[in-house]
């Protein structure tokens, strides 16, 4: 009882953490929705309106320029709901698992940001991907330090290289459908889903494939996109990682 007791308070610490990261993701995103070689926006693009220095010019709940009233980056209305339920889903699915559990909230709350991103410009900021990697691979040491099995670590390495070299080698193949940025956070999903086997990492991979293939789709059918338009990928891998979290809780046995 106490454990169900002490995994209900961790799922619900993570659902809340998801939406306040989810509150805080608009103003970074829209700094961030640049063209690939651009610095990130110093101010407002409508009516140039400097955001203050440091954190405070990244981080705040307002969406809204406060000159000119003008929207910047997502609506709070899908960024606070989608940050809790990913965070609250990963912590649930992933329970008593440690670090790893922590490692699955981190990927889920970043990957609002990663994905409010992909939708404004198609493009998946490597210096938050990298960072994010170095994240996860540290957090899985602490993980495999602690209790869990060095095997289960190589294992996610040659997850997250599998996902890496495959999404790669489709983004050379398909002249730019999908693109070295979502190739990089395929790789970073695949460390998590390696952790736990191949068999993750296969679903995981298949799952973006699917889904990205069905929004393609329902976006022709609709003439949203051409056929030989592009739709950003980092969604689908993010949608797909949580989806296979979610496949194989139920199988996980407590971590050590």
């Amino acid at each position: 009882m106490r454990d169900m007791a002490i995994d209900s308070s961790v799922t619900m610490l993570s659902l809340a953490v998801g939406a306040l990261f989810g509150a805080l993701t608009p103003r970074a995103a829209y700094r961030l929705s640049v063209a690939w070689g651009e610095p990130a926006l110093a101010g407002c693009a409508e009516c140039g309106t400097p955001f203050a220095a440091g954190a405070a010019g990244w981080w705040r709940f307002a969406a809204r320029c406060v000159s000119c009233g003008v929207r910047q980056g997502p609506s709070l209305w899908w960024t606070v709901p989608v940050g809790a339920l990913a965070a609250g889903l990963t912590a649930a699915s992933l329970a008593g698992q440690g670090w790893a559990l922590v490692a699955g909230v981190l990927l889920s709350v970043v990957g609002v940001l990663l994905a409010a991103i992909d939708l404004a410009v198609q493009r998946l900021p490597d210096p938050i991907v990298w960072r994010l990697a170095v994240a996860v691979a540290g957090l899985l040491v602490l993980a495999a330090a602690t209790g869990g099995s060095w095997a289960a670590y190589g294992r996610a390495l040659g997850g997250g290289a599998a996902l890496l070299a495959g999404f790669g080698l489709m983004a050379l193949l398909t002249g730019g459908q999908i693109g070295l940025g979502d190739a990089k956070v395929a790789g970073v999903l695949g460390l998590l889903l390696g952790w736990y086997g191949w068999g993750p990492v296969l679903l995981g991979g298949l799952l973006a494939l699917l889904l990205n293939g069905a929004v393609a789709v329902v976006l022709l059918v609709l003439r949203r996109i051409s056929w030989r338009g592009s739709l950003p990928m980092g969604p689908s891998l993010l949608a797909a990682a949580l989806l296979a979290v979610v496949a194989i809780g139920p199988l996980l046995p407590p971590a050590a």
